[in-house]
């Protein structure tokens, strides 16, 4: 049931769907004004100032993309913010209809929980903006009226998908990455469909990300070793490697193997989702997710792993377990900072030292030099503090440091599969 009543303006071709939703908004106390005819809706909107306008894809005449670019023409009609109801259940036309300025997209058939749901949480969105004032729903009758336009039990799973009710800011506005540092904000999409990783490169662009792309498993693992990412999203369905397999190679190599990765598929069941989380991800999500809870969830993912915040004074401190050696580092190589990174595991104390960024002295298990950085990338937990400061003397240790790290890890990875042999061979299989 609504809280709040709000007046809506129905464009729908179809006489049973316009019933339908004249029926169920009546029914929550909201007003809802309907034409059949596209060609008059921007007419309706300024005559009848209404706060949401429900508007259908698929119109004879003039589709509903057209009522929306006629809508944002007007001044008067361009803040009206536009609802599609859908039968266009393909991905790509969901993608499109946000990416043309719509705020929500819900598909038919829908039930009337799913439609009462979605302008609920609508609503709700728009009434904290200020000058955004609605009067209280009255109550409805004793009775609900009938609902013959029901969802078959087989597209259940198709539904538009809520925001999931314990996620802050659902309702509320796009969350923001500001608070993450410059380096963290750098991305990987891995995906055969160039129209989805161009979505989301878009998307994650304008909220600061560096977006690399990758059309399969095999050039991900490429381009993730090249450029080193704070952050993956892959599909799982891809042609050669698979986003499986990409996981796996990704969680089997030193360098990279921290980095969070969040599956973004088509492909949504329950038993690839729990495959997907055993093989190492930080989280499954449909591409049916709506944009909102994508970045909420993208947001999560990122606090959870980064596990770095400020220590008393000039620097950080973060667990090894949650960044990973590799990760640790590079946030000092990255930022060009001077001081000494310690980091301990029990008795074990490995220390690193910064100028600009660049290594100038380590030792790690008696250790000097390169092969303490070694010695220090082979350790799997433990805490680690920078101090900014003086590092010391000390000249660049064993060259750039891209390829210390690059060669440390392959020493590291060679030496696993020594001890190992039959960690390969499991993996694949």
């Amino acid at each position: 049931m609504a809280d709040l009543a709000a007046k809506f303006l129905l464009v729908e071709d179809d006489d049973e769907t316009r019933a339908l939703v004249e029926s169920i908004l009546g029914f929550e106390g909201h007003t809802v004004v309907s034409t059949a005819n596209p060609t008059a809706a921007c007419q309706l909107a300024r005559a009848e100032s209404p706060d949401i306008v429900l508007c259908d894809i698929t119109m004879p005449i003039m589709d509903g993309y057209g009522v929306l670019k006629a809508l944002q023409a007007d001044p008067a009609t361009s803040n009206i913010p536009v609802v599609f109801l859908s039968g266009h259940k393909d991905f790509s036309e969901r993608v499109r209809a946000f990416r043309f300025g719509v705020i929500d997209y819900i598909s038919k058939p829908f039930t009337r929980e799913t439609l009462v749901r979605k302008v609920a949480r609508i609503l709700e969105g728009r009434s904290r903006r200020p000058g955004f004032a609605l009067e209280p729903a009255p109550a409805p009758a004793a009775t609900s009226p009938p609902t013959p336009f029901r969802e078959a039990p087989e597209l259940a799973s198709e539904v538009e998908p809520m925001d999931p009710p314990d996620l802050p800011g659902s309702a509320g506005r796009l969350p923001t990455f500001d608070s993450f540092p410059e380096a963290f904000r750098n991305v990987l999409v891995v995906d055969d469909n160039s129209f989805f990783r161009r979505f989301l490169r878009d998307l994650l662009s304008g909220q600061g990300f560096a977006v690399h792309e990758a059309a399969d498993g095999d050039e991900g693992l490429r381009v993730a070793l090249d450029r080193r990412p704070w952050l993956i999203l892959t599909d799982v369905r891809m042609p050669g490697t698979d986003g499986f397999e990409f996981c796996r190679n990704v969680r089997a190599h030193s360098l990279i193997r921290q980095t969070p990765l969040l599956f973004l598929s088509g492909w949504d069941e329950y038993k690839q989702r729990y495959h997907g989380l055993k093989l190492g991800a930080d989280d499954f999500l449909s591409k049916d997710t709506s944009v909102r809870e994508l970045l909420i969830r993208i947001q999560l993912v990122m606090k959870r792993s980064a596990g770095l915040h400020e220590a008393q004074g000039a620097g950080m401190e973060g667990a090894i377990e949650m960044l990973g050696v590799p990760g640790a580092l590079q946030i000092c190589h990255l930022s060009r900072l001077s001081g000494v990174l310690t980091a301990q595991d029990g008795p074990r104390v490995a220390t690193v030292r910064f100028r600009d960024g660049e290594i100038v002295g380590a030792e790690c298990d008696g250790l000097e030099g390169e092969y303490g950085v070694y010695a220090f990338l082979a350790w799997e937990r433990g805490v680690f503090r920078f101090r900014a400061g003086d590092p010391g003397p000390g000249e660049v240790v064993g060259g750039k440091f891209d390829a210390l790290l690059l060669d440390g890890c392959r020493r590291l990875d060679e030496a696993n599969r020594e001890q190992n042999p039959t960690d390969r061979e499991g993996a694949a299989t």
